[in-house]
């Protein structure tokens, strides 16, 4: 897990102050992690294009020329006049060392992008576009400096990079939807110091593979219902709610029961057909340890749904849960919350998981008197639900998984494209209820479900096309996770 930062400018001076270094040291060391990463992907002699601004950005693409010198085949493109005074500084450097400048981008091994970095204002301008846009088509390699150039909250990159190189620590731009083609693989330049003492503790967090922990069995003298039993409710798509059911089994769950209700609009499918790995029950069963709901259930279900659980004078009152899809319709969402966080105590608090899409996170705003969902403010409309229901836990699904819980967001970055099919978000309710069924607080069973869930498609397109992904190819990879 890695700190994320909306703006590491200020731990670039808190980096000078605390530990007696100066910007000119920190550019030094900014040039000298782009080198050790051009070293990496590209042989000596390689010919290497720097494309230079007129601040510090630039500066670090002047300084790793200079470093660079005799090593590589340098060429400079002045994308504009050095301006700052570390930038004219070092341009000054990488004349004295002979580097070639052009007037004109050609061919050549690699590419960087050092033009402005995470320092944008406003929008580029449309020569620095195509300029971008040429230097991409001319090379074999992209590198961005920092940030690829363009890319904001509010506009879209114009540099299509393989590799980004952050500066001492990752920018929160970096893992936006949009960013996610544009990026390329991430890495963290050192700056002279180690991370743990440029960094300093951020509410902002990006998960990594090896902060999956599994819900390995450690204990031989068990039976099922130690591992819990889960209750999904059927409705008007009843798929839906056998993938989550089956995704839990796949999870540790010990038992899995499908509810159908009576008084509900179900599937014309019979429930006759349901795998005979899961159970059939016409109400939540007494030993449920958790409950998943909206999946395939349908709007006006979904409503009769959380009426039911919110009057339940049962065990159902109490139980953690998974929301999903259609529940985030229908204005009894509200209540439901409301009702959930009235029960929090000292001494109980239960766990409450909402997994919705941008446009189900949208309704679930409105319903809540919330506003309207704003995708280039998406931490703060998060946050600004978190604060009023503490008590939940938020997964926005996306190109990248953002989480929240209170004031605290966590990112996921390992998703794919090849999880944009119908049912792969049923699979991940399935993984979330399976943990919280097991006993797993609600931020953790939405970290845990969530990275299973990456990990293991990326496991699945090590033999299948990414066009090709299943929830059926997932379910199977998720049971053969270590």
């Amino acid at each position: 897990m890695k700190n994320v930062y909306q703006n590491t400018s200020l731990l670039d001076k808190r980096a000078c102050e605390k530990f007696s270094l100066t910007p000119e040291l920190l550019m030094e060391n900014a040039a000298s992690a782009l080198e050790s990463l051009i070293a990496k992907i590209t042989h000596k002699g390689s010919v290497i294009t720097i494309l230079c601004g007129g601040g510090d950005n630039g500066g670090d693409g002047y300084t790793m020329a200079r470093r660079l010198s005799g090593e590589y085949n340098i060429r400079i493109y002045q994308v504009k006049e050095p301006k700052s005074p570390l930038c004219v500084k070092n341009y000054e450097r990488a004349k004295s060392c002979e580097v070639k400048f052009i007037k004109k981008i050609l061919p050549c091994d690699v590419v960087v992008d050092c033009i402005v970095g995470s320092g944008l204002k406003g929008e580029l301008t449309r020569e620095i576009v195509e300029t971008l846009h040429n230097a991409q088509k001319n090379a074999r390699l992209c590198v961005a400096c920092d940030v690829p150039s363009g890319l904001s909250e509010s506009s879209t990159p114009a540099f299509k990079a393989h590799h980004t190189l952050c500066m001492g620590a990752i920018n929160l731009a970096c893992l936006s939807d949009k960013a996610k083609d544009f990026v390329g693989q991430i890495h963290i330049g050192n700056l002279g110091i180690s991370q743990n003492l440029y960094q300093i503790s951020s509410n902002i967090k990006m998960l990594e593979s090896s902060d999956l922990k599994l819900p390995h069995r450690k204990i031989q003298n068990t039976h099922k219902g130690d591992f819990g039993h889960l209750g999904v409710f059927a409705g008007e798509k009843l798929g839906a709610c056998i993938l989550s059911g089956q995704a839990a089994l796949h999870f540790g769950v010990g038992l899995v029961s499908v509810i159908a209700k009576q008084n509900l609009n179900t599937s014309s499918t019979p429930l006759a057909s349901l795998p005979f790995t899961l159970m059939q029950s016409p109400d939540v069963p007494q030993n449920a340890t958790a409950l998943a709901l909206g999946m395939g259930l349908g709007v006006e279900n979904s409503k009769l749904v959380l009426e039911s659980l919110i009057d339940s004078a049962s065990n159902a009152f109490t139980l953690p849960c998974v929301l999903d899809a259609d529940v985030f319709h229908t204005p009894k969402i509200k209540d439901f919350l409301d009702t959930t966080l009235s029960q929090q105590s000292l001494d109980f608090s239960r766990e409450i998981v909402l997994t919705p899409h941008p446009k189900e996170f949208n309704a679930l705003l409105q319903h809540c008197g919330l506003g309207e969902y704003n995708p280039n403010k998406r931490i703060q409309s998060m946050l600004d639900f978190t604060q009023k229901y503490p008590h939940t836990t938020l997964l926005l699904k996306g190109a990248n998984v953002f989480i929240a819980k209170g004031q605290e967001i966590y990112i996921n970055p390992l998703g794919s494209n090849a999880l944009a099919k119908g049912g792969s978000g049923d699979v991940l309710s399935g993984l979330i209820a399976a943990l919280l069924a097991q006993g797993y607080n609600g931020l953790d069973s939405a970290l845990q479900g969530t990275l299973a869930h990456s990990i293991a498609a990326q496991k699945c397109l090590k033999h299948i096309a990414d066009f090709g992904l299943t929830p059926n190819h997932l379910l199977q990879a998720i049971s053969t996770l270590r």
